[in-house]
């Protein structure tokens, strides 16, 4: 049992790297309750409450414990609440100030419209699925386009004149929230419009007989007229505890994205081992897309400017879309069988909108060419002084007309969260138990903005992280703190269950502190071990079913599972999950192979997860000959 064990130990590592590296995140801060700073107790009155909190599981009491460890480690630690908090807004004021260098408007920029389109259009909205009072809606779509076919065509001509300018020029910078397969295109909208107006005035714009000004007149009344009234009247103006008058919209991104499946699949075809990788993208679906994420924004709008005849596949799959599957009282098989589809838009120039923070992925587009505009739109305050300078120096400058102010509550919620590894690594990075502490103060923070179940769940494996360190660093007469902040680890992750049900990385997180649980204090846990593997196995299968890549979670549940399985000699079982992965015609299809200088951190940590599942199938196997 060496193997298995060796291999466990190293996947743990993978998976808690995998979880962290594929956040694609998201955006008054309120005053940081005093009780996280306050003076230190007693060691044992710690334990004690851990313990008496645990068993409550009320994520209030969870909250205070977890006060209670910052609070001891809050001397040794460098970092305060105020440097993080100043961190994120630092991010915050760069990002505004660089949208207003861009081409693109802010929601009460005083643009004069020629032809008479300066007025605001209505525009009407359906909410996904229909509201039932019960929950609330995944998205929202137009009953009608917002874009007609002569604006998309004009739209379109200007992206593709951009792709083909003069390959020495500077290309545009790749979106934070996309990676690109081979074939796909994207172009920044502020790029194109910023490209075709500098065109213009060198007097070198020939691409057709439609003006560059009408692009530029174009974006502004699309945003302007259309894009910041809906989302003002659909999703801002309902927003509770915080001056929404006082918010202006802008765009924090916005991207033409070509989604070509066709081209994809043609690059390189004389190669035999590019002909085997596009059968088996084809084959499980994951071809040219988005995997699962959260836009860095408040409302995230994506608008179909092609026929649905031009291509298959594709569609905004929402991880909440499996809610009523979690819910549901069926059988495995019944599960596994349940049909889900990713949403789309009714017909060309139409839109659908939806919170930045839902968790979604752009479902695979399989053949054809599929051409979508999005836009990431967000909320900034920004009040009229003339002496106040913005907070850093190395922000770009704007107007100093402006003073920008912290980023509503939303958004320091996923700026802190996605800030945390990297500004704990940098700041901390002389001393691990630091960095872990830091970790959770910074989740711990996020959870002060919004109480969502990525941050609870971030949270979890931060403490799992502090739990791991303190075996090794603690002596045997402090195991009793230690398994309390086990305990505090798995509450959290099961709070974040409750929060976000369908996020099937917390119940394969879920299931590996279960197991440590289970080993350190001789309880039987096996059903809730069980039952959380086979549920992230069983979501992230659901997920691969209708195009999302997935690849990476999908692999490291099933070997997680495997091993645990094989701990305890059901070898049988462990062989019937690993297949799913490895060997023979092995059920999960887009384990694509890759050059090794094209693999980044993740692929390698897929690629050894892939060698571990193979080494561990061959000693499951040699036990029951």
């Amino acid at each position: 049992m060496m193997i298995a064990n060796n291999v466990l130990t190293l996947l743990f590592i993978y998976c808690t790297s995998i979880v962290l590296a594929f956040q694609i995140s998201y955006l008054h801060p309120r005053h940081r309750p005093s009780s996280h700073l306050a003076a230190s107790t007693s060691t044992t009155s710690f334990t004690t409450s851990i313990h008496h909190h645990c068993n409550k599981s009320s994520p209030k009491l969870l909250l205070d414990s977890i006060d209670e460890i910052l609070t001891l480690q809050s001397q040794s630690l460098s970092i305060s609440p105020s440097d993080i908090l100043n961190n994120v807004n630092i991010q915050h004021e760069q990002d505004v100030a660089y949208a207003k260098s861009s081409s693109l408007p802010f929601e009460n920029d005083n643009i004069s419209m020629s032809g008479g389109d300066d007025y605001k259009h209505m525009i009407e909205y359906e909410t996904i699925p229909p509201n039932n009072n019960e929950e609330p809606p995944i998205a929202i779509q137009t009953p009608q386009s917002i874009l007609n076919k002569d604006e998309i065509k004009l739209l379109t001509n200007a992206c593709e004149t951009y792709w083909n300018r003069n390959k020495e020029e500077t290309q545009s910078s790749k979106s934070r929230f996309t990676y690109q397969r081979k074939g796909n295109s994207e172009a920044h909208l502020s790029d194109v419009v910023q490209y075709h107006a500098s065109q213009q005035q060198h007097g070198l714009d020939t691409s057709d007989s439609q003006s560059c000004s009408s692009v530029e007149h174009l974006v502004n009344d699309l945003l302007l007229n259309r894009v910041y009234p809906w989302v003002r009247t659909a999703y801002l103006s309902n927003e509770e505890d915080i001056s929404v008058d006082e918010l202006e919209l802008y765009v924090y991104d916005s991207l033409f994205i070509r989604y070509n499946a066709t081209e994809a699949s043609l690059i390189d075809e004389g190669s035999q081992e590019s002909r085997e990788s596009v059968e088996a993208d084809q084959e499980s679906r994951v071809g040219a897309g988005q995997p699962l994420h959260r836009d860095l924004g408040y409302v995230s709008i994506n608008i179909i400017l092609n026929s649905q005849d031009d291509f298959e596949g594709g569609g905004t799959f929402f991880e909440d879309q499996l809610l009523p599957i979690i819910r549901s009282s069926s059988s495995d098989d019944q599960l596994y069988e349940a049909e889900v589809r990713p949403l789309k838009p009714k017909d060309v120039g139409h839109a659908i909108a939806h919170y930045s923070s839902n968790r979604h992925a752009g479902a695979a587009t399989l053949k054809g060419v599929r051409d979508i505009l999005v836009m990431f739109i967000a909320a900034a305050t920004l009040n009229k002084q003339s002496t106040t300078q913005p907070s850093s120096s190395s922000i770009p400058s704007t107007d100093n007309d402006f003073r920008i102010q912290y980023p509503p509550q939303w958004e320091l919620n996923a700026r802190i969260k996605s800030a945390a590894r990297s500004y704990c690594t940098t700041h901390c990075s002389n001393n691990i138990e630091d960095q872990v502490i830091c970790r959770i103060l910074h989740h711990r923070l996020a959870i002060d903005q919004v109480e969502d179940g990525e941050a609870w769940h971030y949270l979890g494996m931060a403490l799992l992280d502090y739990h791991n360190h303190q075996q090794v660093e603690s002596s045997s007469n402090e195991a009793t703190n230690i398994e309390g902040t086990l305990e505090l680890a798995i509450s959290c992750l099961n709070v974040a269950s409750e929060y976000t049900p369908c996020d099937g990385r917390i119940y394969n997180n879920l299931g590996i502190a279960l197991e440590r649980q289970q080993s350190s204090m001789r309880e039987d846990l096996h059903s809730k071990i069980v039952s959380a593997y086979e549920k992230s196995i069983m979501i992230h299968s659901k997920c691969e079913s209708v195009g999302c890549d997935v690849g990476a979670d999908y692999e490291s549940a099933c070997l997680n599972y495997g091993l645990y399985l094989s701990k305890l000699d059901l070898f049988d079982d462990a062989i019937d999950v690993l297949s799913r992965i490895v060997g023979g015609k092995f059920e999960h299809q887009s384990m694509v192979t890759a050059e090794e200088d094209e693999m980044d951190a993740a692929g390698w940590a897929r690629q050894r997860i892939r060698q571990d599942a193979l080494g561990l199938l061959s000693f499951c196997k040699r036990q029951v000959e």
